[in-house]
């Protein structure tokens, strides 16, 4: 789940989109950009808003440029399956 971060926590609109929906069965990797601001806490603040539902795992932030092969080599460190 991507979202901008806002002084070190996911923008407002997230936590709604968040509460609003069921992630149960479902591996939610946050991840966030920022101009400057680092990921936090985040994740964990969202995974507490989903009630416990889904398993919830670390992300990362992309700060600055940000190229293709940044993003496909980060989702490839994941090990996820499809």
């Amino acid at each position: 789940m991507g979202y901008p971060i806002w002084w070190g926590i996911a923008a407002w609109p997230v936590d709604a989109f968040v509460k609003a929906n069921d992630f149960t069965g479902k591996t939610v990797v946050t991840f966030a950009t920022a101009a400057s601001s680092p990921l936090g806490n985040s994740g964990k603040l969202l995974a507490e808003m989903a009630g416990g539902k889904g398993s919830w795992q670390d992300g990362t932030c992309f700060t600055g440029s940000l190229s293709d092969a940044k993003v496909k080599d980060w989702l490839k460190s994941l090990k996820l399956s499809n």
